[in-house]
């Protein structure tokens, strides 16, 4: 298969472009051979139970269980028993809309014979569109929704309801169904910080974080808390990375960089006061960084919020 780049996602690029909601109901003959999809998939069981297989793993998917398929990963589906039966909604998107070049029709989804493919052949040119990656969060292969099944079932209802309606302005509102769902999910399996919830390693980070909170105008020096959990500085860097989905330095620079708008909208101070308070001596590079983060100079930034009625 040919490697397509990625594009990298954060929390303030997530922008979901909804291309295809469908709701099914499967018997004992119900299966998708393996395949490949081109998208984000969210499978989300309302009834029964069905296998479901995610490269070399295999999940059974009850009531209630939400689960993710990334793009140009093996997938596939069957019932776990004979006489078995089960309903589903599913989602394809894309986590931002990536012009019309690299957008694909449904029919690439639709009019497939699932039944009788020994599999779903290949189509090599959609593996080369640029392939999202989640950078800041991770969603999980399988969610339990649990108590918020309820909340799931509806967003999910509700897109149905819009794709196949197409109202005036449906695609906003599918778009806010999908923030919704993924910010349940994030919610349940991240902490108010961006941990990983089943991290090993969530209380180093989250005593990594909180010394940030108490010196970011300073370098922030790790190697004495790192030590009492018997990591050197290096490694406990790269444990951070895993658990945050962000680098040390990427995160300690977006921290600080809310810091700044906090304090730009307070007003009363230069852009050079404002950076001194964030940790940086050196304006300019303080405003390219800034620039680079936010997409605007902060004194650019400033004045926007001058202007605003």
């Amino acid at each position: 298969m040919t490697e397509s780049k990625a594009l990298p996602i954060g929390l303030l690029q997530l922008a979901p472009y909804v291309r295809y909601v469908h709701y099914n109901e499967g018997n004992e003959r119900y299966r998708v051979p393996r395949r490949v999809i081109y998208d984000y998939e969210f499978i989300y069981i309302t009834q029964g139970s069905a296998l479901y297989t995610l490269g070399d793993r295999e999940f059974l998917l009850r009531a209630g269980d939400l689960h993710m398929i990334p793009p140009h990963v093996v997938n596939a589906c069957r019932m776990p028993e004979e006489g078995g039966s089960f309903a589903y909604y599913a989602c394809h998107f894309d986590p931002v809309y990536m012009g019309r070049e690299q957008d694909f029709s449904d029919e690439v989804y639709v009019n497939v014979d699932y039944a009788n493919l020994p599999e779903v052949p290949v189509l090599e040119e959609l593996l080369e569109r640029p392939a999202p990656k989640f950078t800041d969060f991770e969603l999980p292969a399988v969610y339990s929704s649990g108590a918020k099944a309820h909340r799931f079932g509806e967003r999910f209802k509700e897109l149905l309801a819009l794709f196949t309606g197409k109202p005036f302005g449906y695609q906003a509102r599918m778009r806010a169904c999908l923030l919704d769902v993924i910010g349940l999910v994030l919610e349940d399996t991240h902490t108010s910080e961006g941990i990983k919830q089943d991290n090993p390693h969530k209380a180093m980070i989250a005593e990594m974080i909180e010394l940030l909170r108490s010196r970011y105008r300073t370098e922030v020096d790790l190697d004495a808390l790192v030590r009492r959990h018997g990591m050197t500085e290096k490694y406990a860097r790269t444990l951070f990375k895993q658990a945050t989905g962000l680098s040390w330095t990427r995160y300690v620079a977006r921290f600080r960089m809310e810091r700044a708008k906090e304090l730009l909208q307070q007003g009363g101070m230069s852009v050079g006061e404002v950076a001194g308070l964030c940790g940086y001596e050196d304006l300019h590079y303080f405003s390219r960084l800034f620039k680079k983060i936010e997409g605007m100079p902060p004194r650019a930034y400033a004045d926007s919020l001058r202007s605003s009625p």
